[in-house]
């Protein structure tokens, strides 16, 4: 496997991103002659260090980024639970960054050119946000895993009695600790359909707040937008885990539901259910099968896409 290449992003707000580029030795090259380059984003507390993220790095057939959002692993700044618009200008941060040449050095002086976002679950949907308001910066392939849609429906168990009364008498509660370096024994298992979240060194613990705000804008947050992708020239693949307990899987057809309405033919939007998938991807059955869609789709549409 090919060595990552560390490097941060500026971002707005005085964030830095801090990101990893993976060149494999036969990475595929655009009909211009570019390096392809997919940018890889996280969901909800993750990093790029999860196993989803470092396993899409080592199937892609392309040069990717992955990257850290504001406010999560090895990146500075301040992450919430509803600031999806924010990591959409990460996202743009990221994608002007790839296509401005900075990184070209680390690919041998080769050219890089962004082609498509991998978003997993809040990623995803930031993915989507940046991909509606940015369409003449939006590359030609989206792929959403595990991404919500209604993102007022909370999942059971979330928010405990003792976190509805403090945000009911203090307008805010500490969810959770997360982050931190890198712990024994895995996962850690918890009711609310997250099973831990993977640890990593050099990663500062964060304590996670949330008030009102935070839940206002996320409930406000619409992801009909989607309608409004640039769908004349760009392909969405969205994949769904069967036994997924943190999204439902109504959503992921109702973004495909959504599209097909703004898509003009059915090369344009493909939607695809893993039996016994969970959400987070982890499982080498999960990754296997992430890989097996991933390239079978990029056989079908990158012809189409004449990259």
């Amino acid at each position: 496997m090919s060595e990552f290449s560390e490097f941060y992003v500026p971002s707005s707000d005085n964030a830095k991103l801090h990101s990893r580029l993976r060149v494999p030795s036969t990475a595929r090259r655009t009909a211009s002659g570019d390096l392809g380059v997919f940018i890889i984003c996280h969901g909800l507390l993750d990093t790029k260090h999860a196993p989803l993220f470092t396993g899409l790095q080592e199937m892609l057939p392309y040069a990717s980024v992955s990257f850290d959002f504001r406010g999560s692993g090895h990146s500075t700044g301040i992450t919430n639970y509803g600031n999806y618009l924010e990591e959409a200008e990460d996202i743009k941060h990221m994608v002007e960054y790839v296509n401005s040449g900075k990184l070209d050095a680390m690919a041998g002086g080769r050219q890089l050119r962004v082609i498509g976002i991998i978003g997993h679950s809040k990623g995803g949907s930031s993915m989507f946000l940046f991909a509606a308001k940015y369409q003449t910066l939006c590359p030609e392939l989206l792929v959403n895993l595990s991404a919500r849609y209604w993102l007022a429906q909370e999942i059971a168990g979330r928010w405990k009695q003792h976190h509805l009364e403090a945000l009911e008498t203090e307008g805010t509660f500490m969810w959770r600790i997360f982050g931190g370096p890198q712990k024994t024994g895995g996962r850690k298992s918890v009711d609310d359909g997250y099973e831990g979240l993977s640890s990593v060194d050099g990663v500062p613990e964060r304590e996670y707040w949330v008030t009102r705000e935070h839940l206002d804008t996320r409930n406000n947050t619409d992801m009909s937008v989607v309608q409004r992708l640039g769908l004349q020239r760009c392909f969405v693949l969205n994949i769904m885990g069967e036994k997924d307990r943190v999204v439902p899987e109504r959503d992921v057809w109702q973004y495909d539901r959504v599209m097909r309405l703004a898509a003009p033919d059915n090369t344009r939007v493909t939607t695809k259910v893993v039996e016994n998938a969970s959400h987070f991807w982890s499982k080498p059955f999960e990754l296997q099968a992430v890989n097996e869609i991933l390239n079978s789709w990029l056989t079908t549409v990158v012809p189409l896409a004449k990259l």
